[in-house]
């Protein structure tokens, strides 16, 4: 029997991404230790206040711009898991519709400009970088509207495996 390709060009380009992003996701969640990407994330030009109790800082670089059904993970991380903090970023020109995006997207917690992070600016936006307390990025995803299928997991199990870093020699 022959395989006939019954998918859209759009349903095949999806498949695609959504299994890139799960085999990445399950090439980190199933090694034991985590090894960050860099460790110079520049958290303090976006803290107004610092919490001890935060482990891991969820920061979403976002446009209104984006589809919708990638921004969904923002209904997600209006209620992050215990230990996290989300920060959204979004592109300079768009601070001044700070009500229009929150109006639009239904985003809930603090939102900055991208003017003093366009090092960390992805090429694909939205994109959730996890940076722990001392700046250190563990992981970088893109968002593409499947993330209540794995995040929420996957945050459990990083949360598990990484723990020894993000409390640090100096959190404990």
């Amino acid at each position: 029997m022959r395989y006939t390709n019954t998918l859209s060009s759009n349903e095949e380009t999806f498949f695609h991404s959504s299994w890139s992003c799960y085999s990445f996701l399950s090439s980190l969640i199933y090694r034991e230790k985590v090894t960050p990407i860099t460790i110079d994330f520049p958290l303090r030009q976006l803290e107004q206040i610092s919490s001890a109790k935060t482990e891991l800082n969820l920061i979403l670089f976002f446009s209104l711009k984006n589809c919708p059904p990638c921004l969904r993970v923002i209904d997600f991380l209006n209620n992050p898991p215990g230990g996290t903090r989300v920060i959204g970023v979004v592109p300079e020109k768009e601070l001044p519709l700070l009500d229009e995006i929150r109006q639009t997207t239904g985003a809930r917690f603090p939102i900055h400009s991208s003017r003093k992070l366009k090092k960390y600016c992805p090429i694909y936006a939205p994109t959730l970088y996890g940076v722990g307390p001392d700046g250190t990025i563990y992981f970088r995803l893109p968002c593409i509207g499947t993330e209540e299928a794995y995040l929420p997991g996957y945050l459990s199990e990083f949360m598990r495996k990484a723990s020894y870093l993000l409390i640090g020699p100096g959190r404990r």
